[in-house]
């Protein structure tokens, strides 16, 4: 089955919050351009259209930021009718299978919002850091004022509609040393998939203030408690999914992961900014990485290109002591963006290397009892 998945970032960096970890505010600093504006009608309209032209079985549009919201309701509401369109003047006998999903800080949110969302299926994303004291230190306002009350009342909009909703928590020192205080509040919350990224440092680490670090020691202590809590809350049968814990169990299951960064070697994304540029993933939105735009190019000629190739090439690099580790056959490195050497040569070892081994030396076997259980 043919899958095409497609990043959209319809406003770029444009945000109404300035939480203290952005990476993608960091990011596009460092960009000859650094504001890429609003993604207008006609550029939706070209992306839809090439989108099609890969004919495969299964579109996947996802919208991220900065905030998604920005680009207001209607831009929204024009994506899904041009793809309804494209749908019923494709010429394939069976239509390709259509999934959106956003992730937003739930912030503009309303009751138009919500019901647009269960309408279209849309799954959505809440950008969460799970304690109020946590969020509030890190996801706020341009005058430093906390947001978690509004969160909670965008929430609260789309649970009243009955919208498919995840929750994304960004992993720092902070996070790591309430990582009960975070599971329990999101479970609480009724949040049954949750995702943990672990802090991205900035292009210049020198800029991070150490209150937003996020030391190996901190992350391995982070991810045994949660596991922790997740491995308890599976015994019981109240099942949560932590999507990297999830995707552990698929690997050792002899399934493929869902994400990305557990692959070992990066695919091409299509990161799709708001001026049409093509990206191979949204942590590479930089001058050298930029596939092409969709008003000139097609995305299967952007993919068999020769920036796609070299980014792939690039990602194929092993350090010698991963070969050898006891956890590489899970770990697979890790997600490229932590590996980065900040340019000079080859992929180092992933930052939170050690963090990884305490981990797997950990929780080890439960993962394996859990694959051994799916695969009977």
């Amino acid at each position: 089955m043919k899958k095409a998945f497609f990043l959209i970032k319809p406003v770029s960096g444009n945000c109404n919050l300035a939480c203290h970890y952005c990476f993608y505010r960091d990011l596009l600093e460092h960009q000859i351009i650094h504001n890429f504006g609003f993604m207008d009608s006609s550029t939706v309209d070209i992306l839809i259209e090439r989108a099609f032209e890969l004919d495969a079985d299964i579109l996947t549009f996802v919208f991220q930021g900065g905030e998604p919201t920005l680009a207001g309701l209607p831009y929204f509401e024009h994506f899904v009718k041009k793809t309804q369109t494209c749908t019923k003047s494709n010429l394939r006998h069976q239509h390709p299978q259509i999934n959106f999903s956003i992730q937003t800080n739930a912030i503009a949110l309303n009751t138009e919002w919500a019901r647009f969302f269960k309408r279209e299926s849309f799954l959505v994303g809440i950008s969460i850091d799970g304690a109020r004291i946590i969020h509030d230190t890190y996801r706020t306002h341009y005058d430093g004022s906390g947001t978690w009350a509004e969160v909670m009342h965008g929430i609260e909009l789309l649970r009243k509609e009955g919208v498919l909703l995840n929750a994304l928590c960004v992993v720092t020192d902070f996070a790591a040393d309430n990582a009960e205080l975070i599971y329990n509040r999101l479970r609480n919350l009724g949040f049954e998939w949750i995702q943990f990224i672990p802090w991205l440092p900035p292009l210049k680490e020198e800029s991070v203030l150490s209150s937003e670090l996020l030391t190996p020691g901190a992350y391995a202590h982070f991810l045994k408690a949660i596991f922790d809590l997740y491995y308890q809350d599976w015994l019981h049968g109240s099942v949560v999914h932590v999507q990297w814990f999830d995707n552990l169990v698929a690997i050792a299951a002899g399934m493929p992961p869902e994400s990305c960064g557990m692959l070992g070697c990066c695919p091409v994304n299509f990161t799709v900014e708001a001026n049409g540029s093509v990206f191979p993933c949204d942590f590479y939105v930089s001058d050298e990485w930029c596939l092409g735009n969709i008003h000139d190019l097609s995305f299967q000629s952007m993919k068999e290109g020769i920036i796609a190739h070299h980014f792939i090439e690039r990602s194929s690099y092993i350090d010698p002591s991963c070969r050898i580790c006891f956890a590489f056959f899970l770990c697979r490195g890790g997600c490229r963006r932590y590996r980065e050497p900040f340019f000079d040569g080859k992929l180092k070892i992933n930052r939170y290397c050690t963090a990884f081994k305490e981990f797997f030396q950990y929780a080890g076997e439960h993962i394996m009892n859990m694959a051994a259980f799916y695969r009977n």
